[in-house]
């Protein structure tokens, strides 16, 4: 089991999906535009995929009761790490002061987050961008929670807006470089967590363009199990002191070792094709016959006298055309045509051609 690091990150993230769905969504400031949300708990550190949950928007009646919907979604994901001490950093859609007095008083955690300007809780006097020098900061308290309004910078150095920070995990005036408060450093380097995981399901992603919503879930749950196995992966090599696999690397080997035992299983179907199966076989360094085949007994072709019917049959490799032959295979007893056989030298002409599929002799139907 997974252990995260001190501190978590909570955030959303949008896969690409153009369907038909009642609770897609449309965020402009996304790449996609168009998609699914998930509200998403990963570790800082490691990026490690804690926990997810589908946003639904609003529902009759609400699941959280009198909570806000980030009230409860930081709630649920945080619930495993309860009375654990470790911080939490969201955006602004999460933040509140009855969050942050819950995740306090109730659940053990502390939270750093933006907090939007207009929120009651606010004094009228941390909103005044009048006479801020720019750069300033000004720092409120209130029992343990600490609340900061920064004069943020341009590139030229003026003032260009407030921003105000709600955190009860410090509770001193530090300033750090620049001028900046200790709050505004801890919160830039620890709000990436999920947007560094999400760019990560992005540079080798399994997701295909499809119409069906629950697909789209699949895909998203398809990359995420990739890249945690990876970071676990990466931890058990640190802890045995050996290098760990890049993640291109590992991620083939382990779709190889997924795929492996399904496409030995397809092979025993007989109605594969032939170019698919010579497609997985030269894939996984197959032999172009089956085990079973190197132990049948006669190869030489049997002639068959049957004046009762038809002796060509439509070819079941064929489907969709009239092609029909005369050989049998010997071994799934449906009919091949010459495509679908395999060919011998002239010194093995005596023992006949045999099927793609399953390796048996085939036998050829004729009339008297």
């Amino acid at each position: 089991m997974f252990t995260p690091g001190e501190n978590l990150t909570i955030d959303e993230q949008l896969l690409t999906f153009r369907g038909r769905a009642v609770f897609r969504m449309y965020i402009p400031k996304k790449p996609a535009k168009y998609g699914l949300k998930l509200i998403l708990c990963c570790d800082n550190k490691s990026k490690y995929l804690l926990g997810a949950i589908p946003y639904v928007a609003k529902q009759e009646p609400p699941p959280q009761g009198d909570l806000s919907l980030g009230h409860y979604y930081v709630r649920q994901l945080t619930r495993p790490y309860h009375q654990s001490n470790r911080n939490v950093t969201v955006d602004n859609w999460f933040t509140s002061i009855p969050l942050a007095m819950d995740l306090q008083s109730n659940c053990g955690l502390t939270l750093v987050g933006t907090i939007k300007s207009n929120k009651k809780e606010i004094p009228s006097q941390m909103r005044l961008m009048e006479g801020r020098i720019p750069g300033s900061s000004a720092f409120l308290y209130d029992d343990y929670m600490t609340l900061v309004s920064y004069a943020s910078l341009t590139k030229k150095g003026k003032s260009s807006k407030l921003v105000h920070l709600l955190s009860t995990m410090h509770s001193t005036p530090t300033l750090g470089d620049h001028g900046k408060p200790e709050v505004v450093l801890f919160y830039n380097s620890t709000k990436g967590g999920v947007d560094a995981f999400d760019q990560m399901c992005a540079t080798y992603s399994c997701s295909r363009k499809t119409q069906r919503w629950p697909l789209c879930i699949f895909y998203g749950m398809l990359n995420a199990g990739g890249i945690n196995s990876w970071i676990v992966h990466s931890a058990n090599c640190t802890s045995a002191g050996r290098p760990p696999l890049r993640r291109r690397t590992f991620l083939m080997e382990l779709d190889m070792e997924l795929i492996h035992p399904w496409a030995q299983h397809r092979l025993t179907r007989p109605t594969l094709s032939c170019e698919l199966v010579a497609l997985i076989r030269s894939a996984f360094d197959l032999p172009s016959h089956p085990p079973q085949a190197a132990q049948a007994p006669e190869r030489e072709v049997a002639l068959l006298h049957n004046s009762h019917f038809n002796p060509e049959k439509r070819c079941r490799d064929c489907p969709g055309t009239a092609k029909k032959s005369k050989y049998v295979c010997r071994g799934c007893k449906v009919s091949k045509c010459a495509r679908h056989l395999y060919t011998y030298c002239i010194s093995c002409i005596s023992k006949g051609p045999s099927c793609a599929q399953c390796g048996q002799p085939v036998e050829k139907e004729v009339v008297d």
